[in-house]
């Protein structure tokens, strides 16, 4: 069976992905860094691989919302892969997009292909981190969604838009009610981003089906869940899922969800 290493750059971090045997073996995760040079990740990504004893593989796919880096991995990959690397964009792979394709991130139209191939119905997609997305795929079509500032722009927002604020630490607390001000920052963004991101999936929910399956990923995505009240699949691997389905329609491979560990 074919080897695939699936790469994910984003914002914050690089999710790096080993897919062998029909499972993930291997999952990954480095900061993004524009200051480190094309040689420096190629011997992360080389190191990798060898440490889990692999020196190539079959082929390698990767979906990038860092333009600048884009070129950098691209070379990597080639220095790994046994065929020339993919780089995903929309639109294509199986999934139709209702959206301007230009201004469509590949990472939205990735998690949306891979919630589309596992849950196989009209689906509500979340991707909390960096920012918040809540994106729809309605029979088999990405239709749009809705972008949002992260807890992290949120807590920055506040501590330099101001002039007495301090800059918190987000995090999503128990208390509704703060008794001094670093705690009611806390309960305002913490509690703020899940209201929001609820409100966002239940709006999301009235457009597209009262019914349509919930799936969230990213960073912030384990944090959120409890908090919103609602039946949520959990996928932290979301979008490493969606680069392997984009593989798989490439190569006319069988499509399946495969095990989760």
């Amino acid at each position: 069976m074919p080897r695939l290493l699936a790469i994910d750059i984003g914002n914050t971090h690089i999710k790096i992905g080993l897919w062998d045997n029909g499972q993930w073996i291997e999952e990954w995760r480095l900061a993004t860094d524009l200051k480190r040079t094309p040689d420096e990740y190629r011997l992360f990504v080389r190191g990798l691989l060898l440490e889990s004893k692999v020196q190539w593989v079959d082929r390698a796919i990767v979906a990038s919302v860092v333009p600048l880096l884009t070129p950098f991995f691209l070379r990597v990959l080639e220095s790994v892969s046994q065929s020339a690397p993919v780089e995903v964009v929309p639109p294509g792979y199986g999934l139709g997009v209702d959206y301007p394709p230009q201004n469509l991130g590949p990472d939205r139209f990735v998690n949306a292909l891979g919630a589309w191939r596992l849950a196989r119905q009209s689906v509500v997609v979340v991707d909390v981190g960096t920012t918040a997305t809540v994106d729809a795929v309605v029979d088999g079509v990405f239709v749009g969604g809705a972008i949002a500032p992260g807890p992290h722009f949120l807590a920055q927002a506040l501590a330099e838009g101001t002039a007495r604020l301090p800059h918190v630490t987000p995090a999503i607390e128990p208390w509704m009610i703060g008794k001094n001000t670093e705690q009611a920052i806390r309960a305002g963004v913490g509690q703020g981003f899940a209201g929001m991101v609820k409100s966002l999936i239940e709006n999301t929910r009235q457009s597209i089906g009262a019914a349509a399956p919930i799936i969230l990923t990213g960073g912030w995505a384990a944090r959120l869940q409890p908090h919103l009240g609602l039946a949520v699949r959990l996928e932290p691997r979301l979008t490493l899922e969606g680069l392997r389905f984009a593989n798989d329609w490439l190569t006319g491979g069988e499509i399946e969800s495969g095990p989760h560990r």
